[in-house]
């Protein structure tokens, strides 16, 4: 893996744009406050604090190429897309929560690209959006417990035989090449 090598003007954009956001949250909580913008204060915090950590980690991410920054960005704008949601849509914590689960799957695959670690950001991809989607069947109201139990007990013991598998293979390999 190359080693990140930061410039004074990469840090000073990357502070900036932190700084920036910092602000653009606290005008946007006295906007609510003063009743400029007509929501409460309370339920705008959190999802507007997410949103500033998100965006100047993502936009950070950008400017200095940083994978990292990239994929942590994604576990502050996804809770705050789902408080955003939950707070001035229909629909509540109860149908989104599947979001929270699929979080390392949505920061694994914007980050792929920039990265280009395809097999492991895919593997998490797979295992955290699979398992996302099997809770999703619920939240949705597609299916109930009594089918998505089940198939989150199935996915598990298929998890389990493919690591058991490619820990053998891995001996296996070991095991010959020890014995060249």
């Amino acid at each position: 893996m190359e080693e990140l090598v930061l410039t004074r003007k990469h840090r000073l954009a990357g502070n900036l744009t932190a700084g920036a956001a910092v602000i653009a949250a606290g005008l946007v909580l006295l906007l609510a406050g003063a009743d400029v913008i007509k929501a409460d204060v309370k339920v705008l915090t959190a999802p507007v604090l997410l949103s500033a950590v998100g965006l100047s980690l993502l936009v950070t991410a950008l400017i200095q190429r940083n994978v990292v920054s990239l994929w942590v960005s994604f576990a502050f704008t996804v809770p705050a897309l789902v408080s955003f949601l939950a707070a001035f849509t229909p629909v509540g914590y109860k149908e989104l929560y599947p979001l929270y689960i699929a979080i390392p799957a949505i920061a694994s695959l914007f980050t792929m690209p920039m990265s280009r670690s395809l097999r492991d950001h895919g593997k998490v991809v797979l295992l955290f959006g699979v398992t996302a989607a099997l809770f999703a069947l619920n939240s949705s109201g597609l299916l109930g417990w009594d089918v998505v139990g089940p198939l989150l007990i199935v996915y598990v013991g298929l998890l389990i035989v493919y690591a058991a598998l490619k820990s053998h293979k891995k001996e296996t390999k070991e095991e010959d090449e020890d014995n060249a």
